[in-house]
């Protein structure tokens, strides 16, 4: 079945912009979500990086 005669099925008063705002809402929240992943990644490298830093500063002190 056709998508678009998919939607007119569903919801026959519903605009088409209104189903293409939605899935550009989706998207968005994707994106977004991927974003806090590669973000919260990069946050976590940078702590072990900064552990492992300290670490290596209190063993070479001794």
């Amino acid at each position: 079945m056709n998508p678009a005669s998919l939607s007119s099925v569903l919801s026959p008063r519903t605009p088409c912009s209104l189903h293409a705002l939605s899935i550009l809402a989706l998207y968005y929240m994707q994106a977004l979500r991927e974003e806090v992943v590669l973000l919260s990644t990069r946050i976590a490298k940078m702590g072990n990086l900064l552990h492992s830093t300290v670490q290596y500063n209190k063993h070479s002190s001794k």
